[in-house]
């Protein structure tokens, strides 16, 4: 059965592809917990998801996981209320 072996700039790509995501694994948690930490303080999931490229759905999830309270109702979605 023939194996695939990657060229010298193929296997330096995928190198470091795969130690961006390891090092993305180690910061998960880290995150998350800062994160949680920060939410609670008033920082809001715009400027979260600014500061680190992740999503603001990410932090919507800590802040709902966190019981985190809303500065603003909701304005889609099946949390709006009545319409």
């Amino acid at each position: 059965m023939p194996t695939y072996t990657p060229d010298d700039e193929a296997a330096r790509l995928y190198a470091r592809y795969k130690r961006a995501r390891e090092t993305e694994a180690e910061l998960k948690d880290p995150v998350r917990d800062q994160a949680a930490a920060d939410l609670k303080a008033g920082a809001t999931v715009s400027e979260l998801a600014k500061l680190t490229g992740l999503t603001p759905e990410f932090f919507r999830r800590i802040a709902r996981a966190e019981g985190v309270e809303r500065l603003r109702p909701p304005t889609v979605g099946k949390l709006r209320g009545n319409s």
